[in-house]
C-alpha cells in the first residue's frame, strides 16, 4: 500500500548496508562509518514517530540522516584528517605483488583526485554510487532531479580529469 509506515525494523534490515556503504565512501575509515551508521539509526529510530513515508520514501528520509551524520562527522574530525585516513586506505590483497602494486598506485591516486574533489562532487557521487536515484540524490541536496543529474556527470568529468591517465 503506497504511503503505508513500513516497520522501523524493516527499514534498518532493508537500509544499514546501503547506509554503511554511503558513510565508508564518505568517511574513509571502517571504524568511522560503522560509528556514524549507528548514530545515524539512532537518530532516525528518535525521528521515526515524524517520518511521513508520503512525503519521502525510507531511502531519501534514511539518506538525508545519514548524510547530516557525515555531516557532523567531518565538521568534528577536520578534512585534513579525514583525507590522510582515505590515502591510508588499500585495496585488498592481490595473489600477484606487482598486480597489487599497480591497484596500490591506482587506488590512491583514485582516493588523492576523490579528496581534491569539492564536498558536492564527492557527496553527489557517494549518494549516487550508493544506490540512490537522481530524484532521491536531488532531494538530499535540494536541488531538482536534472541539478542532481548535471551535479553528477559534471563531478565524474572533474574525476576523470583529476585522474592521471596512466590510472585510467
Amino acid at each position: 500500500m503506497p504511503g503505508a509506515k513500513p516497520p522501523f525494523e524493516d527499514i534498518y534490515r532493508d537500509y544499514v548496508d546501503r547506509i554503511y556503504a554511503y558513510l565508508r565512501s564518505q568517511l574513509g575509515s571502517a571504524a568511522d562509518a560503522e560509528d556514524v551508521t549507528s548514530q545515524a539509526f539512532m537518530k532516525a529510530y528518535e525521528a521515526y514517530g515524524r517520518f511521513e513515508p508520503r512525503h519521502d520514501t525510507p531511502a531519501a528520509w534514511l539518506f538525508r540522516i545519514a548524510r547530516n551524520a557525515a555531516l557532523d562527522h567531518h565538521r568534528r574530525v577536520g578534512r585534513r584528517e579525514r583525507a590522510e585516513r582515505a590515502l591510508a586506505r588499500e585495496p585488498e590483497r592481490a595473489v600477484d605483488p606487482g598486480t597489487m602494486a599497480h591497484e596500490r598506485i591506482v587506488y590512491r591516486e583514485l582516493m588523492e583526485a576523490v579528496a581534491g574533489l569539492p564536498e558536492r562532487h564527492r557527496e553527489v557521487i557517494g549518494l549516487r554510487h550508493s544506490g540512490l536515484s537522481f530524484l532521491e540524490v536531488g532531494r538530499l541536496m535540494d536541488c531538482s532531479e536534472d541539478a542532481a543529474k548535471m551535479l553528477y556527470h559534471r563531478a565524474l568529468k572533474a574525476l576523470r580529469a583529476a585522474v592521471p591517465e596512466a590510472t585510467r
